[in-house]
């Protein structure tokens, strides 16, 4: 779900977005059932949160186990991409076009228009960072100039 930062399309290996969450998750080939409710307590989400993103068809349970659907893997992925998007504020909006994208990597128009929102998100959380370096330095030159007043032994405490 990448794309290159001058626009074009990154290759298109499966991308690891599991990222700081896949110390939750057993490797791929592991026992583990993707049941619901397994998936639900690896992630930390009810099975509520789960339906609903099935229901907005981000993620979908597609295999069978007995009388049991489950999750693949490539859904355990999307869900982890979710989460992390919505741990930054990123409404379910904004996230959808992307992961069809990478659902439809046959269809080019809903993979260009993926590609342009994910460009659009780059952008946007490129500037927000921008705007947080500039706060955490100030923060920090503050902190200094706070610290150098309380030390000092020339200070008047009238």
């Amino acid at each position: 779900m990448s794309t290159c930062k001058d626009g074009s399309a990154a290759p298109l290996a499966e991308p690891d977005l599991l990222g700081d969450l896949a110390d939750v998750l057993d490797p791929p080939g592991s026992e583990t059932i993707l049941s619901i409710d397994n998936v639900g307590r690896m992630f930390n989400v009810s099975r509520l949160v789960l339906g609903y993103y099935e229901f907005r068809g981000l993620i979908k349970r597609r295999h069978l186990i007995g009388r049991i659907r489950v999750y693949g893997w490539a859904d355990c992925d999307r869900l982890a991409f979710i989460i992390k998007c919505r741990r930054i504020g990123l409404s379910l909006s904004e996230i959808a076009p992307i992961v069809a994208a990478v659902n439809h990597e046959d269809d080019i128009v809903i993979h260009k228009r993926g590609q342009e929102s994910c460009m659009r998100l780059v952008t946007r959380l490129e500037r927000r960072r921008k705007l947080l370096d500039d706060a955490l330095a100030e923060l920090a030159h503050t902190y200094s100039l706070l610290s150098t007043t309380i030390l000092s032994p020339t200070r008047n405490l009238d």
